[in-house]
């Protein structure tokens, strides 16, 4: 079974978490040896290893097929905070039009969860005894709580971290802003408490997963364009909301709720060729009620100015975890951003932003950074392999330049001759694993193209490349 176990750097030790409900702290084996490569032979593939420092760096080669988890830490300790507020600028996570009738919360998070959430004073002190989450814990109830508290794991994730807290305003409107973000969390007691559920987690999820199928979704978006460069509306062939195979998006315009994008929801596969086919049967199936001949069907980033479109992907069978989120930002977001349309820009921050994700229902979750990649089925194969390849490998895919802040600055306002000095670490990383040489086909082939620069034509009629009927 996984362990986790916690890295102190300032003494220099290893330290095994138990998870015992009766121990009232953390506590465990201690490796007692100096830091040298033999004492950290007690850490396995598969197991967590928590940098619980801000003393210094560590040195993640030390923990080959370990999961580090802030390991971002000693860097985040020392940002100042203009960075970090120009870091939260660039995901849409502060700025923007000055709020009102604001109010301020601390929010505690251990791995993409809230802990604890308090309201606080301007001076951070509590104006209130106790926690505003549920008592049995997990998510706030209130939507405007839940929206503070979305926005503390996305300003913790965007600083690298998986574990620490941030202060959060929000205004009358509803509107948030970041307000600061640190590691490590100030009560002692509930960080322990914290821990140990982590550690229960951690060792139940990579249990679960030795006999779970991994499955591959989606919930991929086009839009219906006039002659005169329109939008028409989805909800006019599919009905506003309507579930099912394929149906209109919801998209709020001032204080009216519109339907203009057309989104499909194929059946999960277990192969990118297998999800493929089943995308494009209900691109036939929404042929058939479309039907208007002169309208084009348009995919991608942004195919209409101020209009962003997402590919978002489905993965169940294995856990969410931080890590597997910054992979899906480095081995798919990253490739996608270098061949999308130049226009696609635009989508980010507000969408497309790194380690977007949505937990369901069924227990997987929903990666949402991607544009849609029904621009051409080649497009769509090698998203759905670069999905599957990182969560089969999560573990043997040591690179991750989601975690090297001069790579998402360069995603962020779309340098791609930055982020192209990535592709040869992502390609060698994924040519080492098991999993490489059945997927290998797909995701080539939009790794040479961001090689020589190639990106899809949002004006392109999607209906060409997936060969259906132009009628």
């Amino acid at each position: 079974m996984a362990s986790t176990w916690i890295w102190r750097g300032s003494y220099d030790r290893l330290e095994k978490i138990t998870y015992d409900v009766n121990e009232p702290h953390t506590s465990g084996e201690r490796n007692g040896q100096p830091l040298h490569a033999q004492s950290w032979t007690v850490v396995s593939p598969g197991d967590a290893v928590l940098a619980w420092s801000d003393a210094r760096t560590i040195d993640s080669s030390r923990f080959t097929g370990a999961w580090i988890l802030n390991v971002n830490g000693y860097i985040a300790k020392k940002l100042h905070n203009t960075e970090k507020r120009r870091i939260w600028r660039r995901a849409g996570l502060c700025g923007g039009p000055a709020l009102h009738s604001e109010r301020l919360f601390r929010i505690s998070v251990v791995h993409l969860e809230p802990v604890e959430m308090l309201r606080i004073d301007s001076t951070g002190r509590p104006m209130q005894g106790k926690s505003l989450l549920p008592i049995s814990g997990g998510w706030p109830d209130d939507p405007a709580l839940r929206r503070v508290a979305r926005i503390a794991v996305a300003a913790l994730y965007a600083l690298g971290l998986d574990i620490g807290e941030a202060e959060v305003w929000l205004g009358g409107d509803g509107r948030t802003a970041v307000h600061d973000a640190w590691p490590k969390l100030r009560d002692t007691r509930l960080e322990a408490a914290s821990l140990r559920r982590f550690a229960a987690w951690h060792a139940a999820a990579r249990a679960g997963t030795v006999d779970r199928q991994l499955l591959i979704g989606a919930d991929p978006e086009f839009v219906l364009v006039t002659p005169a460069g329109k939008i028409a509306s989805a909800s006019r062939f599919f009905g506003a909301g309507v579930g099912g195979a394929a149906g209109a998006d919801a998209l709020l315009v001032g204080r009216r709720l519109l339907y203009p994008v057309a989104e499909l929801r194929p059946e999960p596969a277990d192969s990118p060729a297998a999800l493929a086919a089943n995308v494009r049967r209900l691109l036939l199936r929404a042929a058939d009620r479309i039907s208007d001949p002169a309208l084009r069907w348009a995919a991608g980033a942004m195919p209409v100015p101020g209009l962003a479109l997402g590919g978002h992907i489905h993965l169940s069978g294995t856990p969410l975890t931080s890590r597997l989120l910054r992979l899906l930002d480095s081995y798919a977001a990253f490739p996608l951003a270098l061949v999308e349309d130049p226009a696609g820009r635009a989508r980010r921050p507000r969408y497309g932003t790194l380690g977007d994700f949505r937990l369901q229902p069924h227990g997987g979750f929903e990666y949402r950074t991607l544009p849609s990649w029904l621009v051409s089925p080649a497009a769509a194969k090698a998203s759905f392999a670069l999905a599957l390849i990182c969560a089969r490998e999560e573990l043997n895919l040591s690179y991750i330049p989601a975690l090297d802040e001069h790579f998402v600055e360069a995603y962020y306002s779309g340098d791609r001759a930055e982020l192209v000095d990535c592709l040869d670490g992502l390609a060698s990383a994924l040519s080492a694993t098991a999993s490489y040489s059945a997927l290998a086909s797909y995701i080539e082939p939009l790794f040479d193209a961001a090689r020589k620069g190639t990106t899809w034509n949002e004006s392109s009629d999607i209906r060409v490349k997936w060969r259906l009927p132009l009628k």
